[in-house]
């Protein structure tokens, strides 16, 4: 059999899959970061950070989840939790929307070995109670100062 056989069938295949799958992203959650208000956050500081979301009704009594992935080579001095889960407030029937999203320096600030100041890209996603999640969006580098 001619391998150009093959190819015929995959292309039908890949077709029919790509036109049976929902348009757009169906019923997965999707939100994005508009804005940080400071990439340097001091000792007063909070992180605030903006976001717009659509397929809203998918994500009623689901969470926004928010990691602090850092990036100092000094381990925290503390053992530390840097996953935070935020229960998603009643979106009143709101399909599309912004919302603010705030965190004192005390929540994202651990001392290191060294007592230097610390790096951290924030990764956000939302979870649907159904389990979906959204994709990950990752803030730029944020400076927590000691």
């Amino acid at each position: 059999m001619k391998s150009g056989s093959f190819l015929i069938p995959a292309i039908i295949i890949l077709l029919a899959a790509g036109s049976c799958s929902k348009g757009g992203s169906g019923g997965k959650p999707q939100f994005s970061l508009t804005s940080i208000d400071k990439t340097t956050i001091g000792t007063n500081d909070s992180l605030v950070a903006h976001f717009k979301f659509t397929n809203g009704s998918s994500v009623q009594n689901g969470y926004f989840v928010s990691i602090l992935d850092r990036l100092n080579e000094a381990p925290a001095s503390d053992p530390v939790v840097d996953t935070i889960i935020n229960p998603i407030p009643d979106l009143e029937g709101a399909n599309k929307g912004e919302f603010r999203y705030s965190l004192p320096h005390s929540s994202l600030f651990q001392s290191t070995t060294l007592g230097q100041n610390d790096t951290v890209i924030m990764k956000f996603f939302v979870l649907s109670s159904g389990g979906v999640h959204s994709d990950t969006i990752s803030s730029p580098k944020l400076i927590i100062l000691k």
